[in-house]
């Protein structure tokens, strides 16, 4: 780019030949001039105007439209022309023509002459173009061709066109093709047009479109007697962009209201419904083949449902401006049942009341969950009141000695609770065939005696009573008045203010001891989570009672032994004994708190690798560990879940010994003289058919004192296992974390640790066969 200097000297060339002012500046002082320049603003010579701002030579009240709109149009369109006020240096100011053209390089040719101050016309056309100007809008003149005559600066900030562009350039391409047809003046004869107005695009030199209002009236010179077109175009994209957003609003506001989830209706000014969404008539039970609900022009104050719930009056204060809540039971001219709750609020329209929305939600499922949650409240708080009270009767079960005041603590405490009218427990006869009761509490005017009720499936069997004890499952009656299974007892139930019952078993194991009846006044009384806390009560009781027939056979003077005979090949033991022509002989059994058992055997006259190989597919069996094995004899451990131990033990009594020997086996229980042997007979018998009762005697156990026992266990023990015994309890050796270990303790003993391993493995099989023997007799 050439410096100040080189331009300075290519301008003095330039200007030098020209009989114009003319100068050259950089946008922000003069470059060069010319000596009419200098003459024109009272400068002696061009050189003294290098250096000066532009504006040094512009009137004060021009410089800022200089600065503001004149010379940012130079540097956008490239050129400027028009007239304006100047300044001299002397300070005196004069109307000037000013010419300006841009260069390539981004200076500015000026090219200006003096007008004469007292032409008015021309400062008449002056104050005209300033004013023309100054509008905001488009202006413009259009002849009888439709060609432009005059327009103001606006067009060509609009458009982007210059004054020379504009000139030449045919309106037509102002608009786009397919608006041209409705463009007034352009379309047709200007002479036929009067005033209009319609909304167009504006294309400006770039290719955007930017929407516009045109405005236009039509006009005659009276001198030439040519008639025009004057129009005026507004920039109107904020406008449209406001419908725009207004019709986005709108068509948001309808889907809005068409997919609302609740209900809304339109009121009038009279409160008649004159609109529902969707919603609405699903809340209302509009049917399918409706186009419109038949509620539509209906007063809201009269629907039956508003009537029926003394809600009209509520509805009339939305004609005081109010905005009301609503809540209530509704049902739809169409018998739709629903619960409303919501609120209405007034429209105004040039403040006058013009009706109301109506925005109703369908809380029907949320009051039937509020409802349940109620239930389950009450339910539940119930159910703590009945669990503290099952719970203090499980721990007073295990403070009662006997049978009988076991089956009593329940039955009073029941009885006693306001939550159940009486209580009893019964058990079957001895003929099995009719419950009998043991123990009541509650009430006293022989109800219980009066009743029957029967094992079998049978009238008198098929309430809750029989079916507890067939099932050995919880058993309710909910209501005594619609129950058929409790038709026999139903009368007289309901003359005592019976309304529900339940039979509870009490079971321990495969045993059941009998079944204890609830009863209450209130029907329904028995619910899923109440049966489950009687079924823990009734497994409880049964435990107990089960537990105090075993203390009663490990405390009894006398007991009764009864000794079977076995040959039934359903029994692992005899069927294995027959196969491998072997004796087996039980010597222990552990019970495991997996409801497994593990039998201990001896085998003699065959392998006991054979004897587990063969018994380890038997479905009762789950595993058996050879524990000794000698050739011909050993001992097995058999882990086991089969019913035969079980039976025995669920009646109280033990198996004190047992042995097999080619399939023919002998076992004998023990058992307290109050067990019911028959019913242990029928167990065995059930599970093993051929098996058969051959003895039954009983005997006085003879009476061991704790001395006698203790001198019996250090009577076998030697000097040094009783010792090693000693020196491990005492030294903390049992102890979970060890105290001592095994190298300590033996040191102490001054033996090696192996030889206190061997003295103290000796004490404890002492000490286990000592025990083992208390167990059996």
């Amino acid at each position: 780019m050439a410096n100040a200097a080189e331009i300075a000297w290519e301008g003095e060339q330039v200007l030098a030949a020209s009989m114009d002012a003319m100068a050259v500046t950089d946008g922000d002082q003069h470059v060069t001039a010319n000596q009419p320049y200098a003459d024109l603003y009272g400068f002696s010579r061009p050189d003294e105007l290098e250096g000066e701002p532009w504006t040094r030579c512009l009137a004060e009240d021009e410089r800022r439209r200089f600065e503001r709109e004149i010379l940012p149009m130079c540097r956008t369109d490239g050129q400027w022309r028009g007239t304006i006020g100047g300044r001299r240096r002397d300070g005196s100011t004069f109307s000037q023509k000013l010419s300006i053209a841009g260069l390539d390089d981004g200076h500015f040719v000026c090219t200006t002459r003096e007008t004469e101050n007292t032409d008015r016309t021309e400062d008449h056309h002056r104050l005209i173009e300033h004013v023309f100007d100054a509008v905001d809008d488009i202006v413009y003149v259009l002849d009888e061709t439709g060609d432009a005559v005059i327009w103001n600066a606006k067009l060509r900030e609009m458009t982007g066109y210059t004054d020379a562009e504009i000139e030449m350039l045919d309106p037509k391409e102002l608009i786009p093709p397919e608006q041209r047809d409705y463009v007034p003046g352009l379309a047709e004869a200007i002479d036929r047009l009067g005033d209009q107005h319609v909304d167009l695009d504006l294309v400006t030199k770039d290719g955007e479109r930017i929407p516009h209002e045109f405005r236009g009236t039509t006009f005659e010179d009276p001198e030439t007697n040519r008639v025009y077109r004057c129009g005026i175009a507004r920039d109107i994209t904020e406008r449209k962009g406001r419908e725009e957003t207004l019709r986005a609003a709108r068509r948001f506001n309808e889907e809005l209201v068409e997919n609302a989830p609740f209900g809304m209706f339109r009121l009038d000014e009279d409160l008649r419904i004159a609109y529902e969404n969707p919603r609405a008539e699903e809340i209302i039970g509009l049917p399918d083949d409706e186009e419109a609900s038949a509620a539509i022009g209906v007063d809201v104050r009269e629907l039956p449902s508003i009537v029926e719930t003394g809600q009209a009056s509520l509805f009339t204060r939305l004609k005081d401006g109010e905005t009301i809540e609503f809540e209530f039971p509704f049902e739809s001219i169409y018998g739709e049942k629903a619960h409303l709750t919501g609120r209405g609020v007034p429209l105004y329209r040039d403040g006058e009341f013009d009706g109301a929305i109506l925005m109703a939600t369908d809380i029907s499922e949320r009051k039937r969950h509020e409802r349940d949650l109620e239930r389950q409240r009450d339910e539940l708080a119930m159910l703590d009141r009945i669990n503290e009270l099952l719970f203090e009767i499980t721990r007073d079960l295990f403070e009662s000695p006997t049978r009988t005041e076991i089956e009593q603590t329940v039955c009073d405490r029941l009885a006693a609770s306001e939550l159940y009218q009486f209580a009893w427990i019964g058990e079957p006869d001895a003929d099995g065939h009719r419950i009998v009761p043991r123990a009541s509490a509650g009430i006293d005017d022989g109800y219980v005696e009066t009743i029957t009720i029967t094992t079998k499936d049978s009238e008198t069997g098929r309430g809750p009573g029989g079916r507890a004890l067939r099932t050995g499952d919880v058993q309710v009656s909910q209501d005594v008045r619609s129950d058929p299974t409790f038709e026999p007892w139903r009368e007289k139930a309901l003359e005592r203010g019976i309304r529900s019952a339940a039979a509870v078993p009490l079971v321990y194991g495969d045993v059941i001891y009998g079944i204890l009846a609830v009863y209450a006044r209130r029907p329904f009384a028995f619910s899923h989570r109440e049966r489950a806390g009687f079924e823990n009560l009734g497994n409880a009781v049964g435990f107990a009672i089960n537990a105090i027939e075993n203390r009663r056979l490990l405390f009894a003077d006398s007991v009764v032994e009864l000794e079977f005979e076995v040959t039934d090949p359903g029994l692992v033991f005899v069927r294995t004994s027959e196969r491998l022509e072997c004796e087996l002989t039980i010597t222990g059994y552990v019970e495991s708190d997996s409801d497994a058992w593990s039998v201990y055997l001896t085998v003699d006259g065959a392998s006991p690798t054979a004897a587990r190989d063969f018994a380890i597919d038997d479905p009762d069996v789950d595993e058996v560990r050879v524990i000794a094995d000698e050739d011909d004899a050993g001992v097995l451990e058999f882990v086991m879940k089969g019913p035969a131990l079980n039976n025995i033990t669920e009646h109280g009594a033990i198996l004190t010994s047992g042995s097999v020997d080619g399939g023919q086996g002998r076992f004998c229980i023990e058992a307290p003289q109050t067990a019911d042997v028959r019913r242990l007979s029928d167990r065995l018998r059930a599970e093993y058919p051929d098996s058969t009762l051959v003895a039954q005697r009983e005997f006085d156990r003879p009476a061991r004192k704790a001395g006698e026992i203790r001198q019996s266990i250090n009577d076998r023990l030697t000097d040094r296992q009783r010792e090693a015994l000693l020196r491990a309890y005492h030294a903390g050796y049992f102890d979970w974390p060890r105290q001592s270990t095994a190298a300590d303790i033996a040191a102490s003993m001054d033996v090696a640790e192996t030889t206190f391993h061997y003295h103290l493995r000796n004490a404890l099989e002492t000490l286990l066969a000592a025990f083992t023997d208390l167990e059996k007799g």
